[in-house]
């Protein structure tokens, strides 16, 4: 009876059809990246002293645009992770819960990081926020790997690369929390490895490619 109810279970818990996943998760994305610009005021003050107020939204820009670009890296390798596989279990329906869970909370983040960017608190509730993401998009890359949910075609040089570059951003954004407690501006600063360290990543494997090609 134990057997056939555990048989049932994966049955109804796993299964080859990803796109309603898909879909599902990419409307949470769509979202949450939507409502990143709805606290973004237009200034209400008298025509002279319309461009200062725009000068004085810079920080509310700043954290749109970062957590935008960021959130669309993270849904980028969302969906290529969904397009490789044959499948999907109960584990990574619940691991894929738990980032929408945490990608639902950006714009909360992104308003801390806009009005409080001075502040260690707020930059580390934002760090946290994009680290927690990440990591759990690590996590997925991961757990299918593990579990085999990967179609057999998917080159495995791909899959290696994945797993270099998917922990790199939200590894700098969880570093970036103990500097925030000493200085938030160099918290901030911090993130711009995140571009060089893909960028590094890049033009190693493009020399290799090279490399290859010529031999």
């Amino acid at each position: 009876m134990t057997e056939n109810s555990s048989s049932f279970k994966r049955g109804l818990d796993s299964g080859p059809d990803t796109e309603r996943t898909m879909f599902f998760s990419d409307a949470v994305f769509a979202i949450a990246m939507t409502l990143l610009a709805v606290d973004i005021k237009a200034p209400d003050v008298p025509p002279d002293q319309l461009g200062q107020a725009i000068l004085e939204q810079r920080p509310e820009f700043f954290a749109y645009a970062l957590s935008f670009a960021v959130a669309g890296a993270y849904w980028l390798s969302h969906h290529r992770l969904f397009r490789l596989l044959k499948g999907f279990t109960g584990g990574l329906q619940r691991l894929n819960l738990l980032l929408l869970f945490f990608v639902a909370l950006l714009a909360y983040a992104t308003d801390m990081l806009a009005l409080h960017d001075d502040t260690s608190l707020g930059v580390v509730i934002y760090a946290a926020a994009l680290g927690l993401i990440g990591s759990v998009n690590t996590l997925m890359w991961s757990y299918c790997r593990r579990h085999g949910l990967f179609r057999d075609d998917v080159n495995p040089g791909l899959l290696r690369y994945a797993r270099v570059r998917a922990p790199i951003t939200p590894a700098v954004f969880i570093l970036s929390i103990p500097i925030a407690f000493v200085s938030p501006s160099a918290a901030e600063y911090s993130w711009l490895s995140i571009l060089v360290i893909n960028l590094g990543l890049r033009l190693v494997g493009s020399r290799r490619r090279n490399a290859a090609g010529g031999a």
